[in-house]
């Protein structure tokens, strides 16, 4: 399956700066179908009317729901759509990949990370941003080493994954663990979009996470 064939919606904001909105345009880099879901023109993005979203319709034929930690607190709506958006993706077959980064106002880590740890039976890839591994890490009083580890195996998620300095990307899935290059030129939010085309047709098995992980390393998109 190309990536022309993989369709991604992301809840986000409709200035498009953040986490979920970068790896969107890396992904329609790519040749993904993508679709941003947002609050109406001319409406805040905190207060917006959360039932005015049509998750079914959205989420049809989707592949993956994005979205980040920090939309949480964006506003109470916001965190309220945030949630359907999980829950309707479980329903229409649509898997959800989570952005655990860092709030703005990093005295709210905590709760960011809180609110995904509620629905982490609902994540199929937690993607944790480089700079936000020690202070989760802290949170979990777990070593940062071992931190993608012990978060799968606490929440059964099937793929946990980040970027290493090294650039080298590291995910843990249920057969095992992966190393492999993520690219010289490649950031976070390209390395997860390119994973995320191209997990649907990698295969199964901890060869099939390699082959999508290998793969995103070499994937050829400009720099969002």
């Amino acid at each position: 399956m190309p990536a022309s064939d993989v369709s991604i919606v992301a809840f986000g904001r409709p200035e498009r700066d953040d986490a979920q909105s970068h790896v969107l345009s890396a992904a329609a880099a790519l040749g993904a179908a993508t679709r941003l879901v947002t609050s109406a023109e001319g409406e805040d993005f905190s207060s917006m009317d959360h039932g005015s979203i049509d998750w079914r319709r959205a989420l049809e034929g989707a592949h993956w729901l994005v979205t980040s930690a920090s939309t949480v607190i964006e506003g109470e709506t916001a965190r309220f759509a945030w949630g359907a958006g999980m829950t309707f993706g479980e329903l229409e077959g649509s898997r959800t990949v989570m952005i655990a980064d860092l709030p703005k106002d990093s005295s709210r880590l905590a709760e960011c990370w809180g609110a995904v740890i509620e629905r982490i039976r609902q994540v199929h890839v937690l993607f944790i941003e480089p700079a936000a591994l020690d202070p989760i890490s802290q949170l979990e009083g777990v070593d940062q080493s071992g931190l993608l580890h012990e978060i799968r195996l606490r929440g059964l998620v099937p793929h946990v994954c980040t970027l290493d300095g090294q650039r080298e990307a590291l995910v843990e899935h249920a057969l095992g663990s992966v190393r492999a290059p993520a690219g010289p030129l490649s950031s976070s939010h390209e390395w997860l979009a390119a994973f995320i085309c191209a997990l649907p047709s990698s295969g199964p098995g901890r060869e099939g996470v390699e082959r999508a992980a290998r793969a995103a390393g070499k994937a050829d998109s400009p720099s969002v």
